[in-house]
């Protein structure tokens, strides 16, 4: 696993500021929880964000007893090797309602940035998700990005809307023991004129406050078409996550 960048501290105490500010605006009866993880790829939506090298993260949530959250979550990327590294940063919040004993919804806002970042266009942007899931077993969402701006090999697009939906499950196995699997549909047509599948495949396993994981990704062919070496399908990855 590589070395985090200087840059990536950075990007740490960033997120820790930001944690900060928001521990004195909140109310003191909630509930503050952080993670402090490594991955050796960094995969999102079946697309690689670090070019098969390792990825430092960390992230803190906030969440109120009336069911509202806000937070953030970092990590180092590379997604053009040759353009130097950036730092994402993701800042949410939303609301958690149950829906009877054993179901819930949610609606959450994520703002995506890049500090850093070398390339010449912006490529932060916005999103807002439903959610419903079955205990911590299952859940399904679905959501909208009303300005993406990307670049793949059909071309650069700037503020166009795209969309997604995602299905997660989690299967208990053996004490802390777990199967993981999930599967989305990335609607990118108003991008590039094309969508796509990809998901993942894995074992988790939860000792005190430490978790690990091991997975397999796998995606369509477009998503080879659109990133080329970026794409995920076939890959394996190994994460420690520490939760506080």
């Amino acid at each position: 696993m590589n070395r985090p960048r200087p840059t990536t501290l950075n990007l740490l105490r960033t997120t820790g500021l930001l944690l900060l500010s928001w521990t004195s605006a909140c109310r003191a009866d909630g509930t503050w929880s952080a993670s402090l993880g490594a991955t050796t790829d960094y995969i999102f939506r079946g697309v690689s964000q670090t070019y098969e090298t390792g990825a430092l993260q960390l992230g803190g949530n906030y969440q109120n007893p009336l069911g509202w959250f806000v937070g953030a979550w970092g990590s180092n990327v590379d997604p053009y090797p040759h353009a130097g590294g950036a730092e994402e940063l993701d800042l949410y919040g939303g609301v958690t309602r149950p829906i009877g004993a054993d179901f819930s919804a949610r609606l959450a806002y994520t703002h995506y940035t890049y500090l850093d970042d070398p390339r010449p266009a912006h490529y932060d942007y916005d999103e807002i998700s439903v959610s419903a899931a079955y205990l911590d077993r299952i859940a399904a969402t679905l959501s909208f990005q009303p300005d993406t701006t990307a670049y793949s090999n059909f071309g650069f697009a700037e503020h166009r809307p795209s969309g997604a939906f995602e299905l997660t499950g989690r299967w208990p196995v053996w004490r802390d023991l777990s199967v993981d699997a999930g599967i989305g549909y990335y609607d990118l047509q108003r991008l590039f004129g094309v969508s796509y599948w990809a998901g993942d495949i894995g074992a988790s396993y939860v000792y005190r406050r430490l978790t690990l994981e091991l997975n397999y990704y796998f995606a369509d062919d477009t998503v080879r078409r659109l990133y080329s070496d970026q794409s995920a399908n076939g890959t394996w990855t190994f994460s420690a996550l520490l939760r506080f």
